[in-house]
């Protein structure tokens, strides 16, 4: 880091403004000349009985009927007059349709390239079949293609979001300006629809794509199959998604679903991102540190191109904040209106002591005693989504009533076949209970849910400074995710949430008003390392959607010149690490262990599985103590978990493809996981293969071990832990805190453990777990990292 850097760093920046949740909120419309826009909201309360199962609950409900009375920023004379001659529905739309041709008719007028436009002579009386020779006009695309495309459900269905009838202002700001901000609940299309309705206004011509961008890697997925569904296409054809490790796009897709860190990375190659027309970020709410870093580099990129578009949607109320990072002038607010039905909201008495217990009673009790429809659990993560569903079988073994309530579950790690059983429709006879965890809060859409119960917990990473680790913490969610979780029942009918907490805790403290962005609360290594590639010389100066803590952007910059992949002196990226660090899909620490196996250590090949196995972040051993403890015996190796789970990998990929299914159930193991692992591997070796480094792709150190331990070492030397024989305990280096050995490690149940250790992660419940442990040398350190240890 500069000493200009330091300097700046050190000086405390303005304060940041608090959240505001004001149910004031000032929107841009296209309809509409008031002056403010105010959303009111009503609460009405309301008494209701439950059964005796559901008297545990505070027998107070609420509903929210939200009402949004539009502003606009300039006199719409021309619209105002049609809409008052207006007296039915199809005269209204073709008074829209006359609207927007003269508006964007003397927009064009001022490009070189303009779209031609259906005239306002060749508008139809019927309104949706308008059609003109040539060009790519977005009022005629728009209205032709439709019918065209669509089954007449499919296009029914389409017709009932309560975004189709925002479709034409929508578009209008979009053409009309250079960021819209898109406000609406969760389920009302926004994610699905707007992609096809710039696709259908022409702005995939000429090449160019339209990018939507997910926090969440199962949404772009989920999302994708579902537009190309709609659409009548292959998925990988006009419709394609692209995330990490899996990519289904090709040269012909013009819809293309992302994660934010697949486009963060598509820059370090197309730095003004050429080859896209718009860009959508959904669920801007998130806040998650690639969404930060995205929509900074958007805004950047704006500057170059003034055709290029932003689109910004957020299922919460904090749309002025984007307005005012992209600026007043240059932006525009729209809000979905839409029809949502009452929930119900009901809260515990007493406080439970068992959450994950009382969710199941609770889904037992709405099954025997609450009308048809289907459930929808929110758990913290996998673990308590799979434990209630082992709760829900044996339940089921003792209770015919249950037999008809089939549990699903629905987390980040599910294969595919298992996801579309959680949004596929529920058999006649039947109730779906799907447990959850945080994915569907906001990224995707269940259907027929009636129901949801809430257990009021998330799992969060969290930066700990004293140990330079993320940790993954269970907390309290925040007021704006209950609200969120409870706005999924009633989408389709009036719908009931069971909070399975009081609501004297929901009012106070315990309940933050938002969920702190990940900018504020994660390591910022992979943020630098994308900036520093694309250029960002200043990182203080730098034009941050929110500015990030200065003592989180100093470690950040000095883990990465630990790593030897920023040049202390210049703060430019190294030309041997740091360059190819940033195009790697991966975390700083594997990126290392990988880039220095082929440039110290001589291990690539088992680098390379090591590496895939620690990205999935998950034992490939099942989860029954007895079987797993019989499994490891076959593949352990004494080196630790990582070595072992290399070695794992290679026997299954060894195994003939026919017959690997029945040698994972003999072995215990997970044949997704070890099959996922193989699928990323592959991929790896792309990676490096681009970079110049085919030739070292079946390098391999064989049966010396000790390079892959070295090589472990280069990238994961910040979380090394000593043992303190006189307790038994492992103490972190860096921090001093105590660490224990984590349940699936191969070192859990054994009396000796090593002296020295490296982990890949760390879990925090009621102690600090450490998980992807390798055992080490401690001379290593010196050698290996000799700016971060010196040895007594």
């Amino acid at each position: 880091m500069t000493p200009e850097e330091k300097e700046q760093l050190m000086t405390p920046g303005p304060p940041v403004d608090a959240p505001d949740l004001s149910p004031t909120l000032r929107m841009a419309s296209l309809t509409r000349r008031e002056e403010n826009s105010v959303i009111d909201l009503r609460r009405k309360h309301s008494y209701t009985r439950c059964s005796s199962a559901m008297r545990a609950f505070s027998e107070c409900s609420m509903h929210y009927t939200v009402g949004v009375v539009w502003k606009c920023k300039e006199p719409k004379d021309i619209m105002n007059e049609c809409l008052r001659r207006a007296n039915t529905v199809d005269d209204m739309d073709r008074a829209r349709k006359i609207f927007l041709h003269e508006k964007l008719q003397s927009l064009d007028e001022k490009k070189d390239k303009p779209r031609t436009l259906i005239g306002a002579d060749q508008v139809t009386e019927a309104g949706d079949n308008a059609q003109a020779d040539g060009g790519s006009g977005f009022v005629r695309n728009y209205y032709s293609s439709e019918k065209d495309t669509h089954s007449g459900s499919m296009h029914e269905q389409r017709q009932q979001l309560p975004v189709y009838k925002h479709r034409l202002e929508l578009l209008y700001a979009i053409e009309t300006y250079q960021t819209t901000i898109v406000v609406g609940e969760p389920g009302s299309g926004k994610s699905t629809q707007l992609p096809q309705y710039l696709y259908e206004a022409g702005w995939a011509t000429d090449g160019k794509t339209i990018a939507c961008t997910q926090p969440r890697r199962i949404a772009a997925a989920m999302l994708a199959q579902r537009v190309a569904t709609e659409m009548g296409v292959e998925l990988g054809t006009t419709v394609g998604y692209s995330v990490r490790f899996s990519n289904t796009s090709s040269d012909l897709t013009r819809i293309k679903y992302l994660t934010d860190g697949s486009l963060i990375r598509e820059c370090m190659t197309d730095p003004l991102l050429s080859s896209y027309s718009v860009v959508l970020v959904d669920e801007a709410q998130d806040r998650s540190l690639a969404t930060d870093t995205l929509l900074a580099l958007l805004k950047k990129i704006q500057r170059k191109r003034p055709d290029f578009r932003v689109i910004v949607s957020s299922a919460s109320l904090d749309a002025e904040r984007f307005q005012a990072f992209f600026g007043q002038n240059n932006s525009v607010i729209v809000a979905i209106s839409g029809q949502l039905f009452p929930v119900d909201t009901h809260y515990l008495p007493e406080p439970t002591e068992n959450y994950v217990h009382a969710a199941v009673e609770t889904v037992m009790a709405i099954h025997q005693h609450e009308p048809q429809g289907d459930i929808l659990v929110f758990l913290p993560g996998k673990d308590e989504v799979m434990a209630a569903i082992s709760e829900i079988y044996e339940q089921r073994d003792h209770n015919r009533s249950l037999e008809s309530l089939v549990p699903l579950a629905m987390h980040a790690g599910l294969p595919p076949a298992e996801q579309k059983a959680a949004f596929g429709p529920t058999r006649a006879g039947t109730r779906k209970a799907v447990f959850s965890t945080n994915v569907a809060e906001t990224s995707v859409t269940i259907d027929n849910i009636a129901y949801v119960v809430d257990c009021g917990f998330v799992k969060q990473r969290v930066f700990d400074p004293a140990t330079g680790l993320d940790r993954l913490v269970t907390r309290s969610i925040s007021k704006s995710s209950a609200k969120q979780r409870a706005g999924r029942a009633g989408r389709t009918r009036p719908g009931k949430v069971y909070r399975l907490y009081t609501h004297t805790a929901f009012a106070s403290s315990l309940f933050p008003l938002y969920d702190a962005p990940e900018v504020c609360r994660l390591s910022l290594t992979t943020m630098v390392l994308s900036f520093k590639a694309l250029g960002v010389r200043n990182l203080v100066r730098f034009d941050y959607f929110q500015p990030p803590p200065p003592e989180l952007l100093s470690r950040a910059f000095e883990d990465l010149v630990s790593l030897e992949a920023i040049d202390k002196q210049s703060g430019a990226l190294t030309r041997e690490l740091g360059v190819h660090l940033a195009e790697l899909p991966l975390d700083p620490q594997l990126g290392a262990c990988l880039l220095n196996s082929v440039r110290k250590f001589a291990c690539t090949r088992e680098a390379i599985a090591a590496v895939a196995m620690l990205s999935l972040k998950e034992s490939p051993f099942v989860s029954r103590q007895k079987h797993k403890t019989e499994s490891m015996r076959e593949f352990m190796v004494q080196e630790g978990d990582v070595l072992t789970f290399v070695n794992t990998l290679f026997a299954y990929q060894e195994t003939p493809e026919r017959a690997r299914s029945k040698w994972c159930r003999l072995y215990f193991l997970n044949e997704r996981l070890l099959e996922q692992a193989s699928r990323i591997s592959r991929q790896l070796e792309g990676y490096l293969a681009k970079m110049g480094y085919r030739d070292a792709l079946q390098t391999s150190c064989g049966r010396s071990f000790e390079m892959l331990q070295k090589c472990l070492v280069s990238g994961l030397f910040a979380n090394t832990a000593r043992l303190d024989k006189s307790t038994g305990e492992y103490r972190l280096v860096r921090g001093n805190v105590v660490a224990y050995v984590h349940p699936s490690s191969v070192y859990f149940a054994q009396d000796v453990k090593p002296e020295y250790v490296v982990f890949a992660s760390a879990m925090e419940t009621t102690k600090l777990y450490m998980q992807g442990i390798t055992s080490i040398n401690m001379e290593w350190l010196a050698t290996i990292a000799p700016s971060y240890f010196t040895i007594n």
